[in-house]
């Protein structure tokens, strides 16, 4: 029924305090208990509110004119305030975390906007959705570190949780990266690039104090700007991004067992999975880039328990236990030119890295591709490791210290890539293409120096088309063009082939195939002749037939500064290091 008005006099009383439902409701109250709008409406009448001082807010201070103005005081940083001087509950509050608290380490509950926060149309609902459904169909099984379920539930309240914004628009800036993932947007126009959510990641940051404090997905952001800068071969930065990810998970102590003791059990899941990504992600860049390690393995491994997961978290622990063969002692023979070497030790490591594990059939394909390529391009970088310790022989007593021990793994790659779609290599982005080129230029240095490794006949598959499925490889596979342009040049200067191809960046190349010289009367076999990717015919190599040894010619390979494409982050792969210990090549004995 509609509230009656309350007429006074002319001159109406001055009331102190309206009760609370005429102050909500914006009319005018008589102050009585009850009052009378209330009695009308048949509404509870109180008067609980606390009304507000008028006037100008913050304290007045008298000012005297005869008193000296006296120094601010001293204001002392948070740094370097005695814990002692905390009470306990200063204590618990500054803490990086509390343990009685297992929700997300360091984060308080965040209960509204975030002041200056504004969420950008460039996170739009649309791309959320597209690039979280994208991870956790192809990207989860190679890093199975985010709750899918949590996951998604934040989704609807970003605006107000600008950390959780900047671990989205991390994710996506690496999913968008690989658009043969995800589906095109509805409305045809482009999901933003990269980098314009890279800089949406880093700008949501200065909203949250991730520094001084801390959380899950601080190292989970950082963790996913360091794989998008390193797809996007922005080294530096991919390495500061790494480093700030294993910094903050050391300054929530989750390297130390004993932290997890008081976690809840399914935070803690996700803890102890992050801490063992970043100790594979960590030994694979530094084996790729030649960096120290950081992270050592301090804690427990994750446990299989019967589930959905089950397939998942058994493929990500044979990645660990194959990465945990490259401790800090390995590493410093990697990284030193001057340090000695055992042999066997090294033979015994390759031995290791044969049974480390299974065939996998039983593993995502996806994590297939991951594991057995990794794999067959940690053996290499063993054997090269031998090639510049000058450990090999033409008479070795195990196969990984000969010369031609690269053929092998090659042709374990090529079964692989055979016996798999390419949209496993696809969900396994830039770093399985990686690795593969450096096989494929191992393979390429290997037959350089030995031409009779080469087969002749059409019918028999050998070095030369190991490495040209390799070569198809990362031109079938986006992504690749970068090591497929370096690798195309090898391939066609080696084998005395025309590779018709564009090595230019144009989306519209479509194809590369083998060509053959006119004086040659052989037919290359079906299989061999077509590779996509590229279109435009390349002039002839002056490659020399000659056999080296037979024309005397005993010049160690050089590096074509041509074959560099200005990219110095390769040079480590090309030539093979070590090679001039063992050039010219001198024939065994024979008495």
């Amino acid at each position: 029924m509609p509230s009656e008005q309350i007429t006074g006099s002319k001159k109406a009383q001055k009331i102190r305090q309206a009760c609370d439902c005429c102050h909500a409701r914006k009319i005018r109250c008589d102050g009585e208990t009850p009052c009378k709008n209330c009695q009308i409406t048949e509404l509870p009448c109180t008067y609980l509110a606390v009304p507000k001082k008028k006037g100008p807010k913050g304290r007045r201070i008298a000012k005297d004119q005869n008193k000296p103005p006296t120094a601010p005081p001293q204001l002392q940083h948070p740094i370097h305030t005695p814990v002692s001087s905390l009470t306990n509950t200063d204590a618990n509050d500054c803490s990086p975390f509390n343990l009685l608290n297992p929700s997300p380490i360091g984060i308080l509950p965040e209960t509204g906007p975030v002041s200056g926060f504004r969420a950008s149309p460039l996170l739009s609902a649309d791309l959320v959705k597209t690039c979280l459904d994208a991870f956790f169909t192809h990207k989860y099984p190679i890093m199975p570190v985010l709750d899918l379920d949590n996951t998604y539930a934040t989704v609807p309240h970003l605006q107000e949780m600008p950390e959780q914004y900047g671990l989205i628009a991390a994710l996506c800036a690496l999913i968008v990266f690989q658009p043969e993932i995800i589906d095109a947007p509805e409305l045809g126009s482009p999901w933003p690039s990269s980098q314009d959510l890279i800089n949406e990641a880093v700008r949501a940051r200065r909203f949250c104090n991730h520094i001084e404090k801390p959380s899950l997905a601080t190292i989970h952001t950082s963790f996913f700007l360091y794989a998008t800068m390193f797809c996007l071969g922005m080294d530096n930065s991919a390495w500061f991004y790494i480093r700030e990810s294993m910094t903050c998970l050391q300054l929530l102590r989750l390297h130390e067992e004993t932290t997890y003791h008081n976690l809840d059990a399914e935070y803690s899941k996700y803890c102890r999975r992050t801490f063992w990504l970043l100790v594979i992600t960590e030994r694979a860049y530094a084996l790729q880039r030649h960096r120290p390690l950081t992270l050592q393995p301090t804690i427990d491994l994750p446990t299989v328990d019967p589930g959905p997961e089950a397939t998942i978290l058994s493929g990500f622990l044979d990645l660990v236990s194959l990465f945990q063969n490259f401790d800090e002692s390995f590493m410093n023979l990697w990284n030193t030119s001057g340090s000695d070497s055992s042999p066997q030790a090294l033979i015994q490591l390759q031995e290791i890295l044969k049974t480390a594990i299974h065939d996998g059939s039983d593993r995502t394909e996806i994590q297939q591709a991951d594991l057995r390529v990794s794999r067959q391009w940690v053996r290499t970088l063993v054997w090269q490791l031998c090639v510049s310790k000058g450990l090999l022989s033409s008479q070795p007593s195990d196969e990984s210290m000969s010369f031609q021990y690269p053929i092998s793994i090659a042709r374990d790659v090529v079964q692989v890539a055979r016996s798999l779609p390419v949209k496993a290599f696809e969900a396994n982005g830039v770093g399985i293409l990686e690795k593969v080129f450096d096989i494929g230029c191992s393979l390429s240095d290997v037959l350089l120096l030995n031409p009779d490794a080469i087969n002749n006949s059409v019918m028999e598959i050998g070095p030369k088309d190991y490495l040209l499925e390799m070569v198809r490889l990362l031109g079938t596979t986006p992504g690749g063009d970068k090591y497929l342009r370096i690798l195309t040049l090898k391939a066609d200067r080696l084998l005395k082939l025309r590779l018709r191809g564009s090595l230019s960046d144009s989306e519209a190349s479509d194809r590369i195939e083998e060509v053959f010289d006119d004086e040659e009367n052989t037919l290359p076999e079906q299989d061999n002749v077509h590779y996509p990717a590229f279109d435009e015919t390349m002039t002839d190599g002056n490659f020399l037939a000659e056999d080296h040894l037979d024309a005397g010619i005993y010049e160690p390979p050089e590096q074509d500064p041509s074959m560099m494409m200005g990219d110095h982050s390769l040079a480590f792969s090309m030539p093979t290091p070590g090679w001039e210990a063992f050039w010219p090549p001198v024939p065994p004995d024979v008495d």
